[in-house]
């Protein structure tokens, strides 16, 4: 994504925006004439031909990727070798000491030494649960995983291999900004696990799923290493992963005002490019950032939250210092204005007013219903605006793509030999019956173009 120009727009942006409005019309217009033909062809597309293909694929892999793997011939990617390289400069340690440090194991046999029957891509529903930050300073990362892995069909999205392979060869899509468009990153399922314990050292798996760790794995071949996770931006994790548009508000403490800045993308003088930030004169206090954060909730866009300076190893009444958490629910019930996060930690909860194991849930039952509140230990609470205003300085936003690309095939991996069928027919259940479709159709977005929205600050999708 280029630099955004700001300024006054030229006669030619006119014309431009002219014929993108006569455009929409016409659009809307097709949509309402032919609205039955279109879902027809979606849902025959998505499920039938996803059936079809998930079962050719299944096929040729078990016949090929069989073949391979009996004669010990998997994948490896030669450009990101599971060696020290990969790693890089980690925590000041030599290649011979992270080569002896590091035992690099296939994902399949990792989850079979945790006792489970085989690894899969997805098991059941993608849930922020599924996440487990490892010992790498990426908990920018993992929050905007949680940030999608909230919202149907955005993780299916980033994955062109769309199931588990004993071959260990995946196609990962991902958002290169600074030259404006997707690249295809190909990885294999080598994971860097601790030599003595044999587990993961970096993210966890979450049972037998295996996609947390081979989009860790996507996005340090990405960045150059995995030593260069350690430290970095939940808006540019977004950007990446769904190629939408990205800004953040951070708290200016003289002003007490949430001020918006954009994220642009500048060349250097050493052939890469630096990652810039941008003011704008939006400027909100806390009440109009709370409603803004509810909009764009509603708008199923993409929120993450971070606390500023401190140490990740520091806590404030569960609170971590210095660590980025995932906004997985915005929601004003009576009086209360609430916000739910999740720590990718998966641990560390807040323990103040609306805990786990607050008493206000059960002196506000009407609350505690809306919210199908359910206490757990997995790193997922609730707490109140006045409370997060306390804590949290920054809030990155991504507005989010919607449409016919939220919906995608339930392979159901674990089985084998029916599984894309019970998928195909389950699908076309939700698809006509929950109105999926009729939703992807009619109330789907394009996050290319923005103008300032009537009911809360910040930008909106056209």
């Amino acid at each position: 994504m280029g630099e955004h120009q700001v300024g006054a727009p030229t006669e030619l942006d006119k014309l431009d925006a002219g014929f993108r409005g006569a455009g929409k019309q016409w659009l809307c217009i097709g949509k309402a004439i032919f609205w039955p033909i279109i879902l027809l062809a979606q849902a025959i597309w998505i499920y039938f031909f996803g059936c079809i293909f998930a079962y050719g694929k299944r096929l040729g892999r078990g016949v090929l990727c069989g073949l391979c793997v009996c004669c010990n011939c998997t994948y490896k990617d030669k450009k990101f070798p599971p060696t020290h390289a990969a790693i890089g400069a980690w925590e000041n340690k030599s290649p011979e000491q992270i080569d002896r440090e590091i035992k690099w194991r296939r994902i399949g046999d990792i989850v079979a030494a945790g006792g489970k029957t085989g690894a899969k891509l997805f098991a059941g529903k993608i849930e922020p649960a599924d996440i487990c930050q490892g010992g790498l300073g990426d908990c920018w990362l993992m929050s905007a995983l949680a940030c999608l892995a909230n919202q149907e069909g955005a993780v299916q999205q980033v994955f062109l291999t769309k199931e588990y392979t004993n071959y260990g060869r995946y196609r990962i899509r991902l958002w290169d900004a600074p030259n404006e468009k997707w690249v295809t990153l190909t990885i294999d399922d080598w994971i860097p696990c601790n030599a003595n314990t044999g587990l993961p050292v970096f993210a966890k798996p979450n049972g037998d799923e295996a996609w947390v760790l081979l989009l860790e794995k996507a996005m340090a071949k990405f960045k150059g290493s995995y030593a260069k996770l350690d430290g970095g931006s939940t808006m540019w994790a977004l950007e990446a992963l769904t190629g939408d548009y990205v800004f953040e508000f951070r708290l200016d403490p003289k002003l007490n005002k949430w001020q918006r800045r954009e994220m642009f993308h500048r060349a250097n003088n050493t052939g890469g490019f630096d990652v810039l930030l941008r003011l704008t004169d939006d400027a909100l206090d806390g009440d109009e950032m709370f409603s803004t954060m509810l909009f764009y909730n509603r708008k199923r866009s993409f929120i993450a939250a971070s606390t500023g300076s401190g140490s990740d190893k520091d806590n404030v009444n569960g609170i971590v210092q210095g660590h980025a958490y995932a906004v997985c629910n915005v929601k004003l019930v009576d009086r209360f204005q609430l916000v739910q996060l999740r720590n990718p930690w998966g641990t560390f909860e807040w323990d103040g007013a609306w805990s786990d194991k607050s008493p206000l849930w059960e002196q506000h039952p009407k609350v505690k219903r809306a919210l199908d509140f359910t206490p757990g230990d997995d790193g997922t609470f609730w707490m109140e605006w006045k409370d997060f205003y306390s804590y949290y300085k920054c809030l990155d936003f991504c507005i989010r793509t919607t449409g016919f690309d939220d919906i995608a095939i339930d392979l159901h991996e674990e089985r084998p030999l029916c599984g894309p069928t019970i998928g195909c027919v389950l699908g076309c259940t939700r698809y006509w019956l929950c109105c999926l479709g009729i939703r992807a159709l009619f109330f789907s977005r394009k996050a290319r173009h923005f103008e300032k929205p009537q009911d809360g600050g910040g930008c909106a999708a056209c």
